[in-house]
């Protein structure tokens, strides 16, 4: 039905009718879903629903939530009702979700076909459980016997017919007082079998006894060690550490469920982790794609991919490469996607079309390290798929060019961007936020037919460290209101400059657009060409 209805959409005739065809649609992946933080920033129930609905509207079938973290439990617990008193949250004070919300949310999830995977993460990521409880050692009995109270409290929510599987975290039990015995997981573990639930953890994790299903996260390696069946959340799956126009090559080159046999291979969840303190509450489906993220991986997750290709998952082939038609097409249909079936959407959707596009990168040297690259975004480097980067053999200057053919004289906007942040405290590492009148802190520049295009009057300049609580405001091209451009009629050359020393993520962006940058479009007329026509 949700094919169906999507053809209705797409139809040319307004949706009153659709072409004479059969339909043959099945899932490749049991479970094809999206995780929402909720723990480090608070987000509306309106929010969430819209989310549910867009999922079941790309079939996909599981909203899993990230409900507690070191900023706060926001989960209401009537039997330990210190975990919401203020003192116990350091982001969103007071702000948690009652159990009537609770429920709500489950209710509404499963009139679509969406089985909500609830986690409350343990014993790592617990400083809000802590300084609600004053128990700073969770290796003690008390702290044991409350946990436990909480798993069977969450357990009285919801039926397990409606909520079978629940989640207990384990990843990043790296403080003092998150060590705990083996003894401690086996009764939290035992907890959740016990209320006829499947139990969920995070790999690489603690050890969960009877551990049901496996979430795999960091790395692109197997880390199972044995024959667990599994969720695929790794790589580019994290969309905190990816650029919407990223989304493309992730979706049409990762394979989900790279290792194992046929039923181990349950499938996969994309992660919305917003590490960063927030502004707006907007701010995690802007900052992160998400609605443009669940279209392009509701694809790969449905379908699955025949083969995985890291060398592709930040870089498309050259158009003349056979494995180009995937993305192509893919991009084509989510352009239709955002057009026609979301039409109207609420939501920011920052995705324009960008393979059409052609450019040139030389290095220091003047050698060519790419030409006829068919994208928007190019990475010399990638702090996460080192693989898919144009690598330069050392650092110094890259030079990246493009001819733009336009039919028509046009004002219009551009993204523009010199430095990748990710959304889990990317400034902390070597991508501060620009001083004013800088594109980044090597000095990149950017023109336009000779002449310089300025940055923006940054909000936060110049923020380094360890910056969490001052909120990402402008720092990325697709958040920020487009830069003002000029194309002439005819040919306009595009120039990046882009000098470098050392590490973290290393790009150049530029791609016009008209609208909004929530709600962008391709500007019409234009082409794109390596050399001047």
């Amino acid at each position: 039905m949700v094919t169906f209805n999507q053809m209705k959409k797409l139809s040319e005739a307004d949706g009153t009718a659709i072409p004479d065809c059969d339909i043959y649609d099945k899932p490749e992946f049991k479970y094809r879903g999206l995780m929402l933080d909720c723990g480090r920033n608070y987000q509306s129930v309106a929010s969430i629903k819209d989310v549910i609905s867009t999922l079941a509207d790309y079939k996909m079938n599981v909203f899993h939530w990230h409900l507690t973290d070191n900023y706060g439990w926001r989960l209401e617990s009537k039997k330990h009702p210190e975990l919401q008193k203020n003192e116990a949250f350091s982001r969103n004070v007071g702000k948690f979700y009652t159990q009537a919300e609770f429920k709500d949310i489950l209710a509404f999830a499963k009139t679509r076909g969406v089985t909500v995977i609830p986690e409350l993460d343990m014993p790592g990521h617990t400083l809000a459980f802590r300084k609600a409880t004053g128990i700073n050692d969770l290796s003690c009995e008390e702290a044991k016997i409350i946990l436990g109270e909480l798993i069977d409290e969450l357990c009285t929510l919801a039926p397990a017919a409606d909520m079978p599987i629940v989640h207990l975290g384990t990843d990043e039990a790296r403080e003092r007082g998150e060590k705990v015995p083996q003894s401690h997981l086996d009764y939290w573990a035992k907890k959740v079998t016990d209320n006829g639930r499947t139990l969920m953890g995070w790999s690489p994790g603690l050890r969960l006894p009877g551990q049901s299903i496996k979430q795999l996260w960091m790395g692109a390696k197997d880390p199972r060690g044995d024959k667990t069946p599994y969720i695929d959340s790794q790589n580019s799956y994290y969309i905190n550490h990816v650029d919407p126009e990223e989304l493309l090559s992730v979706a049409a080159y990762q394979q989900p469920c790279r290792w194992g046999e046929k039923n181990e291979k349950l499938g996969a969840i994309v992660c919305v982790w917003h590490d960063d303190a927030i502004a707006d509450t907007e701010d995690v489906v802007r900052m992160n794609a998400v609605y443009p993220a669940i279209v392009f991986l509701s694809d790969n997750f449905w379908r699955g991919r025949e083969k995985d290709e890291p060398t592709l998952y930040a870089r498309l082939p050259k158009p003349d490469d056979p494995r180009f038609a995937l993305a192509a097409d893919l991009e084509r249909r989510t352009i239709a996607q955002r057009d026609k079936v979301l039409k109207g959407l609420r939501h920011p959707f920052p995705y324009v079309a960008q393979t059409q596009m052609r450019w040139r990168m030389t290095d220091a040297e003047g050698s060519v390290l790419g030409e006829d690259i068919p994208q928007a975004t190019i990475y010399p480097r990638h702090f996460w798929f080192s693989e898919s980067a144009y690598v330069p053999r050392n650092d110094g200057v890259v030079t990246l060019e493009t001819w733009i053919t336009s039919e028509r004289e046009i004002d219009c906007g551009a993204w523009i961007g010199m430095t990748g942040f990710s959304r889990s405290d990317g400034r902390s590492r070597d991508a501060p936020t620009p001083a004013i009148g800088q594109w980044n802190k090597h000095g990149a520049t950017i023109e336009l037919n000779g002449h310089k295009i300025e940055p923006p009057k940054w909000t936060h300049p110049g923020v380094k460290g360890n910056p969490k609580e001052t909120p990402l405001v402008d720092e990325d091209y697709w958040y920020r209101a487009p830069t003002p451009i000029h194309l002439k009629k005819g040919v306009n050359y595009v120039k990046m400059t882009l000098p470098k020393k050392g590490g973290w993520k290393w790009i150049g962006t530029f791609t016009p657009i008209l609208g909004t940058s929530d709600h962008p479009r391709e500007v019409p007329g234009l082409s794109y060409s390596v050399g001047k026509r």
